[in-house]
C-alpha cells in the first residue's frame, strides 16, 4: 500500500504525469490532497464532488452508515448504489438532474481502527435505465485514471459486465451453448452463475434459463396482476443479480411479474413483504396521480401460488435488509 496523505501525490507515470490505479490502494486524508492530484488548488474543500468537464466529475461517497446518504458497493466492486437516507440532508440531490455520467471515485472509509480516510476505487458510468429519484446506480468502468503535466484527465471506460436489469437481460443476446449448460447446472441444483464470462452474452444467457424455469412455475402468469400475454411477463430475481451470485439460477428467488410491475418493484415502488403481499411505498410516488392510480391497483396484493420454488422468505427479508 502507498500512504500518499500528507503529500497529496500519486505515482508518477511512466510516459509523464500521474496515473492513478486501483491497484495501488493510495489512502488519502483530505478532498484537498485530492484535488491537488487533478491540478486544483483549493484552500479547503467540502462538498461530495468537483468537476472534471461537462461529462465528469471526482466523487468522494461514504461507504459507512451516515445520517444522510446508504451508499453500497456491490461484494465484487462493480455497482455503486447512492440512496439518500430518510430525515437527511439534501433530499432533493436525487431528483435534481442531470445524472453525472462519469465518477471518478474515492470512497471515504470507516476502518475498524485508526482514522478515516479515502481510497481510489476506480471510475464508474451511470446506468439511467437502474436509476431514478429514489437512487442513483453506477456500474465500474475503469480501474486507473491518467492525470498529464496539463492537468488533461483521461481513462479508457471498460464495459466488461454491464449490469442490466431483468427486463432487459431477457431482450439480450444469449449463447445456446451456454444455455444449455446452465439448464444442467439448474436440474442438478447449482444456482451459482460466476461473473468469468463477463458479457452481456453470459447475462442473457442465464437470464433465459431462470426465467424460463421462474415463468413455468407461474403458469406464465404475473403473480400480482394474473396477466398473461407473454410479452408482457419478466422473471423478476428477489435478492438481485448483482447481489449473490450463488442464487442466481435459484427459481425460488424469483417470481413472474408483468413489466409494470417489476418496474415498480426494481426501482422500489413496490416491495414484497415476507407475508407475500404487495405493498406500495407510498412517500416514494412523487405527484404523479396517474402513476398513483395504477400502483393503487397492485398495492396489498396476495402473490399467487406457483407450482414449485415459492418465494423463499429469506430472501424477501435479505432484499428489504439490503434497501431495494
Amino acid at each position: 500500500m502507498t500512504n500518499l496523505s500528507d503529500e497529496g501525490t500519486a505515482p508518477d507515470d511512466a510516459q509523464g504525469g500521474t496515473l492513478l490505479s486501483t491497484r495501488d490502494d493510495a489512502r488519502y486524508k483530505t478532498h484537498v490532497d485530492i484535488a491537488r492530484l487533478f491540478g486544483k488548488d483549493y484552500k479547503g474543500h467540502q462538498a461530495s464532488t468537483f468537476r472534471i468537464d461537462d461529462a465528469t466529475r471526482v466523487w468522494f461517497p461514504k461507504l459507512y452508515p451516515n445520517s444522510d446518504w446508504d451508499n453500497q458497493l456491490s461484494p465484487d466492486g462493480q455497482v455503486l448504489t447512492m440512496r439518500h437516507q430518510p430525515g437527511g440532508r439534501f433530499e432533493n440531490v436525487l431528483t435534481s438532474p442531470p445524472l453525472r455520467e462519469y465518477v471518478i471515485t474515492f470512497a471515504h472509509v470507516k476502518p475498524d481502527t485508526g482514522p478515516k480516510y479515502y481510497r481510489f476505487i476506480g471510475v464508474f458510468e451511470a446506468l439511467p435505465h437502474l436509476s431514478d429519484t429514489t437512487k442513483w446506480v453506477y456500474q465500474f468502468v475503469s480501474d486507473t485514471v491518467h492525470i498529464d503535466d496539463a492537468n488533461k484527465v483521461t481513462f479508457s471506460p471498460t464495459r466488461t459486465r454491464p449490469e442490466l436489469d431483468d427486463q432487459s437481460a431477457e431482450a439480450a443476446d444469449a449463447d445456446p451453448a451456454l444455455i444449455a449448460d446452465l439448464k444442467q447446472q439448474l436440474e442438478s441444483g447449482k444456482f451459482e452463475v460466476e461473473d468469468l464470462i463477463g458479457t452481456t452474452r453470459s447475462r442473457g444467457s442465464a437470464q433465459s434459463v431462470f426465467a424460463k424455469r421462474v415463468k413455468d412455475n407461474y403458469g406464465w402468469e404475473c403473480a400480482v396482476t394474473g396477466i398473461r400475454t407473454s410479452a408482457f411477463l419478466v422473471a423478476s430475481h428477489i435478492v438481485p443479480w448483482s447481489e449473490d451470485k450463488t442464487i442466481r439460477l435459484d427459481p425460488s428467488n424469483g417470481i413472474c411479474l408483468s413489466t409494470f410491475v417489476d418496474r415498480a418493484f426494481d426501482a422500489g415502488f413496490v416491495t414484497i413483504t415476507p407475508q407475500g403481499r404487495t405493498a406500495v411505498r407510498w412517500d416514494r410516488v412523487a405527484e404523479d396521480p396517474i402513476l398513483s392510480a395504477e400502483l393503487a391497483k397492485i398495492d396489498d396484493v396476495e402473490l399467487a401460488k406457483p407450482s414449485a420454488a415459492p418465494p423463499d422468505l429469506a430472501k424477501l427479508e435479505r432484499r428489504l435488509a439490503l434497501g431495494y
